[in-house]
């Protein structure tokens, strides 16, 4: 998958699809470039990237261990 349509940097709104179930998170954006990496190996969920103002990201929670995707 190509990370290139992610912001280089900000918050991003992740939504994650589980079933028909939609998880929204809001994360930096170098973590969902990390997070849709590890992704592309696993392939058993869908993975989203919202068009949300940075007032709409504030509201979500984060994403759940967010600092493991910042990293290198």
């Amino acid at each position: 998958m190509d990370t290139k349509w992610i912001p280089l940097d900000g918050d991003v709104h992740l939504r994650i699809w589980l079933a028909d179930t939609p998880l929204d998170y809001a994360t930096t954006a170098t973590a969902a470039r990390h997070f849709v990496d590890d992704c592309e190996r696993r392939h058993w969920y869908t993975l989203e990237l919202v068009d949300s103002t940075v007032a709409k990201c504030r509201l979500l929670p984060r994403l759940p261990c967010e600092r493991l995707f910042d990293g290198p």
